[in-house]
């Protein structure tokens, strides 16, 4: 879900990434392959998603070392799994967007190797200065208007709230909870879009956010929407690990 309406972008730019060089990367995938959505591999058998990705177990499965999701033969670096829980941040707010973060346990281990890796917690939680670079890719909409083939990246840069804020004229409002970022250059459209929630949002080499909300992608300069990962919810990420893991 990318909040803006019921229209498509009129453009979305992204650069097709190196085949695997985002290992920890997690394709949400409905029954016809299509990704609905993205995460991060955070543990062998645990994936972090946007709590407004709403999965069905029965329906949807996650891929991990994908570069091309949608196709099941030439790709023998995936591994499929099904989803056996699912545990949305219980203060979530579908109409603010506030704790946008969800945890899916999976329905076995992956096997970490050179196309499946862990994309570790951060281990300290000060806030991101506006300008800090950062970079976020997924398989959402592109400048096609329809889904990417392979996996896209984008380089971004942090805003200040202040400014984000006048953009959504606090419709919803952007907390603490919250970042925001944009394209470095104005003329450019690179965002995140429809199908991008989830993913991971990597600023100054850490992992720094879940890909949230926007409106449109990348027009009228509109910084993208991104859950923060602060002190609290990396402790409710590991407490629910810990409370869940297999014996």
């Amino acid at each position: 879900m990318w909040s803006s309406g019921a229209e498509r972008p009129q453009e979305r730019v992204g650069r097709d990434a190196c085949p695997h060089s985002w290992p920890y990367m997690a394709a949400l995938q409905n029954k016809n392959l299509t990704v609905f959505c993205g995460g991060a591999l955070v543990e062998e058998q645990w994936v972090l998603t946007a709590a407004h990705c709403l999965f069905n177990k029965s329906k949807h499965t996650v891929v991990l070392g994908a570069h091309q999701p949608s196709t099941i033969i030439n790709e023998t670096e995936q591994q499929r799994f099904k989803v056996i829980r699912s545990f949305r941040n219980p203060q979530y707010d579908s109409s603010s967007f506030e704790n946008d973060i969800m945890l899916l346990k999976l329905s076995g281990a992956a096997k970490l190797n050179k196309y499946v890796k862990r994309l570790p917690l951060p281990d300290s939680f000060e806030d991101l200065k506006p300008g800090t670079r950062c970079k976020v890719a997924g398989w959402g909409v592109t400048s096609t208007r329809w889904q990417s083939k392979y996996l896209q990246k984008a380089k971004l840069k942090i805003v200040s709230r202040e400014s984000c804020n006048s953009k959504y004229a606090n419709k919803p409002k952007i907390t603490n909870n919250m970042l925001c970022a944009a394209e470095e250059d104005p003329r450019c459209l690179r965002d995140a879009c429809w199908e991008d929630s989830g993913g991971p949002l990597i600023c100054a080499g850490r992992y720094s956010g879940i890909i949230s909300f926007g409106r449109g992608c990348g027009e009228g300069g509109i910084p993208g929407v991104y859950t923060r990962l602060t002190k609290s919810y990396i402790n409710w990420i590991k407490k629910t690990i810990s409370c869940h893991r297999d014996p």
